[in-house]
C-alpha cells in the first residue's frame, strides 16, 4: 500500500499508542483504502529472464512509487510494485531532481528482481 495512503493512520500512533484512538475523515479515508487494496489482486507476473525489465517510477509527496514490468502478450505486465519514502534530504530539492532521486532509489530496489539482466 502507498504511504501516502497510510500517512493518516501513521499520524495517529506515531507518538505513541493510545488506548483509543482518534479517527478523522482522512484517517477513515485511508484504512478504507487499504482494505481495498489488500481485498485486490494485483496480478503480478512471475520474472522471465529471458525477457528485458522496464521500470516505470513517479515521485509524489515524497513517496518514490514505481513498477517493475516485461512484455507480456503486447503490454507491459506488473512483475513487481514498489513504494519507498524519499529520504530528508532529497525532499528539500525541486521536483526534478526528487524524480531522479526516486527513480535511483527503485532502481536500486528492482535490482533484487532483475539479477543484472537487461533493465530500461
Amino acid at each position: 500500500v502507498d504511504p501516502v495512503f497510510t500517512r493518516p493512520l501513521t499520524a495517529m500512533t506515531h507518538d505513541s499508542a493510545p488506548d483509543q484512538l482518534q479517527w478523522t475523515a482522512e484517517a477513515l479515508e485511508a484504512f478504507e483504502c487499504i482494505k481495498r487494496e489488500l481485498r485486490s489482486s494485483p496480478a503480478l507476473g512471475l520474472p522471465d529472464y529471458r525477457l528485458p525489465f522496464s521500470l516505470f517510477v513517479h515521485e509524489n509527496k515524497g513517496v518514490a512509487s514505481g513498477v517493475l514490468t516485461q512484455p507480456f502478450q503486447g503490454r507491459n505486465r506488473p512483475v513487481a510494485y514498489y513504494s519507498l519514502q524519499l529520504d530528508t534530504t532529497v525532499l528539500g530539492n525541486v521536483g526534478c531532481l526528487r524524480a531522479v532521486a526516486a527513480a535511483a532509489l527503485l532502481l536500486e530496489k528492482a535490482q533484487e528482481t532483475v539479477l543484472g539482466h537487461e533493465l530500461t
